[in-house]
């Protein structure tokens, strides 16, 4: 008589090649999903330093007045812009505190140019090095980190 079925063992073997391939595949995908996780994150990190420098340059690039004082261990930017986080005339001062560049903006001229709230600004990036110096007329150098960004002045009266 011709048995048509299974053996247990074989049942058992296939069970066990199975379950081997799926744990395999399992282990993979975690592996995959927090690679991709990691990548996520570094994406928004860079995306966040870029829009940072992007609004930087472009707030000194476009500023009327612009008053560095290095006087402390961090420079603060002061400065009357045209291009920055306001449509229109803005007063804005990028400063450093707990090694994060910060932004305040208000969005008209009111008051002393060296007037901001640290309670309303905005943290940008975290950084370890930032300093900031005109390098001539029409011409101020940024560091942040490693980074130097050299930012032509358009139409700015500029003073130390």
């Amino acid at each position: 008589m011709k048995n048509n079925g299974f053996t247990l063992l074989e049942i058992i073997v296939v069970m066990v090649i199975l379950s081997l391939f799926f744990s395999s595949l399992i282990g993979s995908y975690i592996f995959i999903v927090n690679k991709s996780l990691k990548t996520i994150k570094s994406s928004q990190n860079l995306y966040r330093y870029t829009k940072s420098i992007y609004l930087l340059k472009n707030s000194v690039a476009c500023a009327k007045d612009i008053k560095i004082d290095n006087s402390q261990e961090y420079p603060k930017l002061y400065l009357y812009t045209y291009c920055g986080v306001y449509k229109g005339f803005s007063k804005e001062v990028f400063f450093v505190k707990d090694h994060h560049l910060y932004l305040y903006a208000y969005p008209y001229k009111f008051g002393s140019l060296y007037f901001y709230d640290k309670t309303n600004a905005t943290k940008l990036i975290p950084i370890k090095i930032f300093k900031a110096k005109f390098l001539s007329k029409g011409m101020i150098s940024i560091y942040i980190d490693q980074n130097r960004f050299n930012i032509p002045l358009l139409g700015t009266y500029a003073v130390k």
